[in-house]
């Protein structure tokens, strides 16, 4: 891990460890995502960034690491303003999508993220060997006091115990630490990240969702570890327990503006406070209005008054003053009227809406499994998997990661065949399925992408994406659609095809806040029956499943029910 430039655009330092942005603007492809934006992470201090997909959170965070690496942004971002780095700050991140390029073991990877504390051990180790073979001569003695005495410095003697406590709280096997770090899987290497770095001695640590390829379990041991890390935080997640557990202050990134917002406090009292804002403005505009009516019906009557006084009296005096009175009435009610007409009520920020249509099948047994097994490579990963659900009924499947929860799924949708037993599907079942990740066919258009999975018209189709995309969805491709816009596209396309049956898969990962609230309204209109894996523990208590499967390590099962 390099040393941090300490600065970017400017020649002064500061002399305070943390990270301090000032006047920051950054834009991609001439698009701007912050304009004179300015904010700090202070030494111990744990922030979460947030805001909708697309709004410039990852490309923050990309741009704070390069210029902490290497004293410049990337090359595909436009950075003006201020980023510096506190002299004894020094910066660790697991980005969004982690691709480790390091030729080696996962462990000399470890090693290589712990520095000075694994050398030290390491060497120690060394000199301890050596003694225990038999050398005793000058230079072997002189040789382990040294390394005894860095060993102290460091805080190494606990090296071992701490990185086995990271392995296993991150569900990572030992197995795995002779593994060559090309090898591992998308969720493997996400996981080794983030062991790298909370091993790391870092002092910032960025994180861009980290929580996307954890289990429950090891989500509450990535919150444990933050509440007592001294280091300082800057998170993007949107797991709303993870924050309401870990952060002190929450940035939004307002997308209209391209300012942040900073609101201390965690998620909890970050959507408190927003909904207080809107209201209050609401209120006032309503208060506004109300004013400017009254206004108007005053001035409606005295140009009333004056009307009726002008027609009647027979003095040419007060006819005239009449007519200049009733002439300044609709001048004013006039100028009300206008006033009123160019005030604009505030609106709530824009959010997806989807489609919601309703099941076929509303009785009876949607699905069930008997003795249902499956394997890879001849290890069991299901066993003997009893279990039904009805019309309208929701389950809830959680465990830990490789314990089958996506293999599960596949097999209820009936993208693999089972290896044992049989999933009986009701007659003329719709089933809708969410996979954890979709890869479009980079030539398909965001229409086509869609007109795939759903049976309408296009125009229908296209209505319903206007309401979750930007442009026109039929030039849009799918492939140019960021993974969050894709994941919004695929939960309108799940709702919008009149699915007696949804199965989900990580629903929740790659989309912005907002969204998910859109997707939890949605489930709370569906009326048909729902199996969904998930990590997020907020987003599992909104489902209220009627059931729940956990699943175990080499195929074992526990299913429970409300009903």
């Amino acid at each position: 891990m390099r040393e941090p430039s300490r600065e970017f655009a400017t020649n002064q330092h500061t002399s305070v460890d943390g990270l301090f942005a000032r006047d920051v603007g950054l834009s991609v492809a001439g698009r701007p995502l912050l304009v004179g934006a300015s904010f700090a992470v202070a030494a111990g201090r744990k922030v979460a960034l947030v805001g909708r997909n697309g709004s410039g959170k990852s490309t923050l965070l990309e741009t704070v690491l390069r210029v902490a690496e290497e004293g410049r942004p990337p090359d595909h971002v436009e950075l003006s303003g201020r980023i510096q780095l506190g002299p004894g700050t020094v910066v660790a991140a697991v980005r969004q999508d982690v691709q480790l390029s390091f030729a080696g073991s996962v462990d000399a990877y470890l090693d290589r993220c712990a520095g000075e504390v694994s050398r030290a051990w390491n060497e120690h180790e060394r000199w301890s060997r050596l003694l225990a073979r038999g050398r005793d001569d000058a230079e072997t003695l002189a040789g382990y006091g040294g390394a005894l005495e860095e060993m102290t410095r460091v805080e190494a003697w606990d090296y071992p115990a701490r990185r086995q406590r990271m392995l296993d709280g991150l569900h990572l096997s030992p197995a795995l630490g002779g593994r060559e770090v090309a090898t591992l899987s998308g969720g493997e290497a996400t996981r080794v990240a983030l062991a790298g770095v909370l091993l790391s001695p870092a002092s910032l640590v960025l994180l861009d969702e980290p929580s996307n390829n954890l289990d429950l379990e090891s989500i509450a041991f990535l919150a444990d570890w933050i509440r007592r890390s001294t280091a300082s935080l800057l998170l993007v997640s949107h797991d709303r327990e993870l924050l309401d557990a870990t952060v002190q202050e929450i940035i939004e990134i307002d997308e209209s503006s391209g300012r942040l917002l900073s609101f201390g406090g965690d998620y909890t009292f970050y959507a408190a406070r927003k909904r207080e804002a809107f209201e209050a403005q609401l209120k006032a505009f309503q208060e506004q209005q109300d004013r400017r009516r009254r206004l108007e019906s005053s001035a409606e009557g005295l140009a009333r008054r004056a009307d009726r006084f002008q027609n009647t009296s027979q003095n040419d005096f007060y006819r005239a003053k009449a007519a200049r009175v009733s002439r300044a009435a609709s001048a004013q009610r006039s100028r009300v009227r206008r006033q009123l007409s160019a005030a604009e009520e505030p609106a709530p920020p824009a959010q997806p809406r989807f489609e919601v249509q309703p099941p076929a099948i509303t009785s009876g047994t949607v699905v069930r499994t008997q003795g249902l097994g499956f394997g890879y490579s001849g290890l069991p990963l299901l066993q003997d998997l009893d279990f039904s659900l009805r019309a309208g009924r929701r389950l809830a499947v959680v465990g830990p990661n490789g314990s089958g929860k996506s293999t599960l799924l596949r097999l209820l949708a009936g993208e693999l065949e089972p290896a044992a037993g049989v999933v009986e599907r009701a007659s003329g079942l719709r089933v809708a399925y969410l996979p954890q990740l979709s890869l479009p066919d980079p030539a398909e258009s965001a229409l086509d992408f869609v007109l795939r999975r759903v049976d309408a018209p296009g125009e229908a189709v296209r209505a319903i994406l206007g309401k979750v995309l930007f442009g026109d969805p039929a030039r849009l491709r799918a492939a140019d659609l960021s993974v969050g816009q894709l994941r919004r596209v695929e939960c309108a396309a799940l709702f919008a095809s009149r699915p007696d049956l949804l199965l989900m898969d990580e629903p929740t990962n790659h989309i912005d806040l907002p969204t998910i609230d859109m997707l939890e309204r949605a489930l709370d209109d569906y009326r048909g029956a729902v199996i969904a894996c998930s990590h997020d523990r907020r987003f599992l208590a909104h489902l209220k499943p009627d059931a729940r499967l956990a699943l175990e390590a080499r195929g074992a099962a526990a299913y429970s029910s409300d009903l």
